[in-house]
């Protein structure tokens, strides 16, 4: 088994299991910790900032309109893009986060906007005019990153919209302090990736950066970045 076979099995079963129970709390309404608490307030504000560049970009979305939520997590932007009247494919590699966000689209009528799928994002095929791959990269190092942003960027024909965990010197060490913290309270490892390197990598998928912008509260800390096809 290769080390990036390896890193996925590992991210399937942590998300399957554990991952799943801590990650539903944190983007539910429990009772957090301090530091749970800053990381759903970091992910509410990054996702508002989503919904505001979808907007503008579509003002208007007919049912023709295709949306790639790639990782989708327990469906909180599945949410947003199905009630954006985008025909969503909500995919994770967990098998009970993409369950969690087929419940949670039919508790509100709106499974029928959405497909689901259970699989490796470097599986996924198909196009579509929005891809969102939001609090997924960051636990990809930079070979791994870079694979599979090239994918996400094949897959689009509007616009791209990721997050990823720069690298900084005082973000490296906020990381590294974090280690200090409970097991139970920590995220899983995430992997800093130098912006010259999302920028290469973008671009040598055909893609142009639009927009990026930092988001930051407490232990919550990315880049929202944006970018469209050049050709």
């Amino acid at each position: 088994m290769t080390s990036a076979t390896q890193h996925k099995a590992h991210l399937r079963a942590y998300f399957d299991g554990v991952g799943f129970e801590r990650w539903s709390a944190i983007y539910g309404e429990a009772k957090l910790s301090l530091v749970r608490r800053s990381i759903r307030n970091g992910h509410t504000a990054m996702l508002n900032l989503v919904g505001k560049w979808l907007d503008e970009h579509y003002p208007q979305v007919h049912a023709d309109l295709q949306a790639l939520d790639a990782g989708c997590g327990p469906g909180l932007l599945t949410m947003e893009l199905a009630q954006r009247d985008f025909s969503v494919t909500a995919v994770d590699i967990a098998e009970q986060m993409v369950t969690a966000t087929r419940q949670k689209l039919q508790s509100v009528g709106l499974d029928h906007r959405i497909r689901t799928v259970v699989s490796d994002l470097e599986h996924v095929s198909g196009s579509y005019d929005v891809v969102c791959c939001l609090d997924v990269l960051i636990h990809y190092g930079q070979p791994g990153f870079s694979s599979l942003c090239k994918h996400l960027a094949q897959l689009c024909k509007g616009v791209l919209i990721i997050t990823y965990a720069p690298y900084s010197p005082a973000l490296a060490l906020l990381h590294r302090l974090a280690l200090l913290f409970p097991r139970s309270q920590r995220r899983t490892d995430i992997q800093m990736i130098p912006d010259h390197v999302v920028r290469q990598t973008l671009a040598a998928a055909g893609m142009q950066i639009g927009r990026s912008t930092q988001v930051s509260n407490g232990f919550y800390h990315v880049t929202l970045l944006e970018a469209f096809r050049t050709g």
